[in-house]
């Protein structure tokens, strides 16, 4: 197997099980300090129901994103493997940030579906080095690889949260 082959495979390895074990179950283990352990899932119907389908939502979105990286972008998600062609269609004519909004939103779902406020807590640190990430270390190189192209996306394109009412 060759190196970039075996750091690809690890990316889809690596993340997902950070992202749907491990901090889970380290939110769990938080929780426990402030709260009585209580059922693993939601007693709240209303809850587990949002819970589902923002974490669906968020698992679509990523899977879309990395999908359109791999094929459209001839790249992976992995920083030292990163499409060759700039990608600006399906989630990321939205959001210049689709696989990062999709992580979001899984461990947003996942603290519905646990009723945990670590989990929560995980979620917007997530978003929050991600977003810093994104405007200082991402951007800045996109903008010396792509140029003029990146500049005009960045111009209509948010870093995140789709914005219905942002005239292009």
């Amino acid at each position: 197997m060759k190196r970039d082959q075996a750091i690809e495979i690890a990316t889809y390895v690596i993340v997902p099980l950070a992202m749907l074990v491990v901090s889970p179950l380290l939110a769990r283990w938080l929780d426990s300090f402030f709260f009585s352990p209580g059922p693993l899932v939601t007693g709240s119907p209303g809850l587990l129901v949002f819970g589902i389908l923002v974490f669906l939502l968020g698992l679509g979105l990523a899977i879309w994103a990395i999908f359109l990286f791999k094929t459209a972008g001839e790249g992976t998600p992995h920083p030292k493997l990163p499409p060759k062609k700039l990608v600006t269609r399906g989630p990321y004519a939205v959001t210049r940030n689709p696989m990062a909004l999709g992580g979001f939103y899984i461990l947003l779902g996942q603290a519905a579906l646990y009723a945990s406020l670590a989990l929560l807590l995980i979620a917007l640190l997530f978003v929050l080095i991600l977003y810093l990430n994104a405007k200082y270390v991402e951007e800045p190189q996109l903008k010396r690889r792509f140029g003029k192209a990146y500049r005009e996306y960045l111009r209509r394109v948010p870093r995140f949260f789709p914005n219905p009412f942002r005239r292009a």
